[in-house]
């Protein structure tokens, strides 16, 4: 289909709404730090349009919010499994409106994880949800959801903060690769849950979370180790000088991985997290 002309400079928000009714999008604005929505009834990527968006320096916090996304990106090459009921969005943050130093921005990954995950028990009453280093977010022992944070170059920098969430998309309707790995919101509740519900859940705890960033509060570090799934497990990391294993130790106040390995506690700052026990 052809792509959707960006919205008028003036209009708070855009797109068809299927899916997300008027209401909704002005529950969004009213209850949240954003403050314009693009709607799409379907998008490509939307972090690659917040990127777009974000080349206009005068853009405010703006969510993309797509109904159906059908190149979703992951870390590196990967790609998002989405299906007709997940929760598909990117946000372009503005640094400062957190007080966000550049030196923090490698943390806004974790943080954004920690956001979901609060959201999610909020809205579920069990299993709690978990962190899996960098950027996943499990849910009984399946991954739930994906994050995807990039920064944009020149000008006023900003920071989009990109977000996959198996919401109605049940597990059972995964490609045959993912059916055992993956999980839906709705597997676990036994039922479906409107979106922009927990949508707006999940804003909410980002902005308390990139607050709490943003003032450096210590308290994060051990939230981020106390939800991490990989703590106290045999890890396999796969790094661009070939792969490392030890026990995973949990995360430091810099968002490292810390693995007990045969040399000692090493940390990893990144890498790409192929196995765990």
């Amino acid at each position: 289909m052809n792509t959707p002309p960006p919205p008028p400079a003036d209009s708070a928000f855009s797109g068809d709404e299927q899916g997300y009714s008027r209401d909704d999008l002005d529950r969004i604005v009213a209850e949240t730090f954003v403050e314009r929505v693009e709607h799409r009834p379907e998008c490509a990527s939307t972090n690659s349009r917040a990127l777009e968006l974000a080349g206009d320096n005068s853009a405010s916090c703006t969510l993309v919010l797509a109904d159906r996304q059908t190149d979703g990106r992951g870390r590196g090459e990967n790609r998002w499994w989405s299906a007709e009921g997940a929760l598909t969005f990117s946000v372009l943050v503005k640094p400062d409106l957190f007080r966000l130093p550049t030196r923090r921005w490698p943390q806004v990954s974790l943080t954004t994880g920690l956001a979901i995950c609060d959201a999610i028990d909020e809205l579920l009453s069990d299993p709690p949800a978990c962190l899996k280093w960098p950027n996943d977010v499990y849910l009984g022992g399946r991954k739930v959801c994906g994050i995807l944070v990039e920064g944009t170059d020149g000008g006023e920098r900003s920071l989009v903060v990109g977000v996959g969430v198996n919401v109605n998309n049940s597990a059972t309707a995964a490609p045959a690769e993912l059916r055992e790995k993956s999980v839906a919101l709705c597997d676990v509740a036994g039922r479906s849950l409107p979106r922009v519900d927990v949508l707006v859940a999940i804003l909410q705890q980002l902005a308390r979370q990139l607050d709490r960033l943003g003032s450096e509060k210590e308290e994060l570090q051990s939230q981020w180790t106390c939800r991490c799934l990989l703590t106290g497990r045999q890890v396999e990391i796969e790094l661009p000088a070939g792969r490392r294993m030890g026990v995973c130790r949990g995360i430091d106040a810099d968002g490292a991985l810390l693995l007990e390995t045969d040399g000692g506690t090493e940390r990893f700052v990144s890498g790409v997290v192929t196995r765990f026990d």
